[in-house]
Parts: structure tokens; sequence; C-alpha cells
């Protein structure tokens, strides 16, 4: 494939699915994933680590551009060709173990102050639900400022899921037990996907579709999500 058509999988730092590594090989399960379709279908491509903002932006608007892991969603549904389902999570609030917030629906979070990571699903998930941006959700631009935030008391809740907030946390220098989940938001969408930009040829979609499916079929799908102990 010429460098004309050279691919980019672009991505966002989010352990233990996608972990951006300065000085060595990026890892992670999807990371491995994505690899694993490059090298079935023989492409030129790179993975590419970035904000998620600016990730969700350029796979909008930028030929040859595929990203990962993103949740599905109906006002997602046009803006990107979705190759196929690489993970399900479930979503979570969580607090200071500390703090005594009880939470037995998502209206009972509105008095609080909930952080998000810009331009991310639960963002305009908790808008469409009546939230107001600077009132009662905060945008942060990075996954140690959502949690550095939590700690130093200027939001009271995060949102995230079931599987990457330990990671997250321990990056940002918090102790994992200084954490509690309070409550599963269980209408959220769940299932992540790997899509693509709209203007890219839909045939190098479909191939990159079918790859998808022939290692979900052959049992190397399954040997990643062993590996990474995400079953």
């Amino acid at each position: 494939m010429s460098s004309a058509n050279k691919i980019t999988f672009v991505t966002e730092d989010l352990p233990p699915l996608q972990i951006e590594n300065p000085h060595t090989a990026h890892s992670g399960a999807m990371v491995q994933l994505v690899n694993e379709l490059i090298k079935e279908l023989k492409l030129d491509a790179d993975i590419v680590f970035m904000p998620w903002a600016r990730a969700y932006n350029i796979a909008q608007n930028t030929e040859n551009i595929f990203i990962f892991s993103m949740l599905r969603s109906n006002d997602r549904e046009s803006l990107f060709q979705w190759v196929g389902k690489i993970y399900t999570i479930r979503a979570h609030l969580a607090s200071l173990a500390k703090k005594e917030i009880t939470i037995n629906s998502i209206e009972d979070a509105k008095p609080y102050k909930v952080g998000v990571i810009r331009n991310a699903l639960a963002q305009s998930y908790l808008q469409q639900l009546g939230f107001k941006d600077n009132k009662n959700i905060y945008a942060n631009p990075s996954y140690k400022a959502l949690w550095s935030n939590l700690l130093n008391g200027n939001t009271d809740l995060v949102f995230t899921n079931n599987i990457i907030w330990g990671p997250q946390v321990a990056e940002a220098g918090i102790d994992p037990k200084d954490i509690k989940l309070i409550f599963e938001i269980k209408d959220y969408a769940s299932d992540m996907y790997l899509a693509s930009s709209k203007t890219t040829d839909p045939i190098l979609v479909k191939k990159v579709t079918l790859a998808l499916e022939k290692i979900k079929a052959d049992g190397r799908y399954d040997k990643i999500i062993k590996q990474w102990q995400l079953f």
C-alpha cells in the first residue's frame, strides 16, 4: 500500500484497553487486537495516541482514519462508518470512599458536580438528561485531571466504568481504595466499537470488518481478552 493510502488508527490512553508507552511499543488489549487487524490485512498503518477530543474530531473529518475504542450511540450513528464491536463495559458513577453520597437513580446525581472527559459520550448523555455544563457537568481534558479534580473536591462524582477506573486512579497517584463505585448506569451505551471516518473508502472499511469477524471466529480475539483478564 502506498504512503498516499497510509491508514491511521487513533485512540486515547485507556488502560487496560489501550496503553500508551512513549519509549516502547504501545500495548493493551484493543491495541493488540488492532495490531492483529493490521497484520491480517497487511496494512500500511500506524496506531497514534492523542487526547480523546482530538481523536474524535479527526476521525470525523479525515480520510483513512479509524478510531477505537468508541461507544456507539444514536447521536454518533451517522457520523462514522461502524466497523464492529470490540468490547462491552458497564458504566458507573464513582465517588471518594470517605464521602457519604447515595445515588439510586441518575436524577439523584443532579445536585452534584459530575466529572467527565471532554467530548466523551458521557458528556452528551448527561446533557440530554438535563445536566448543564459547568453546573453539574465538569468536562476534563484528561483522565489524570478527571480523578485529580475528584480528589481535590472540585467535583463530587466521576462518570467511569468497571474496567478502566482502577488503572486510571493509580496513574493519577490515587490509592484505588480511596475510590468507590456507587451507582451503575444501566441504560448508558456500553458497547465499544472500532469505527472509521465517513470519507474512508467503504471497500477498505468492509475489508477491516471482515478481518475483525475472522479474528473473532478463529479464537484470536478470545485469546487476547483472556490474556488481559477482561472476560
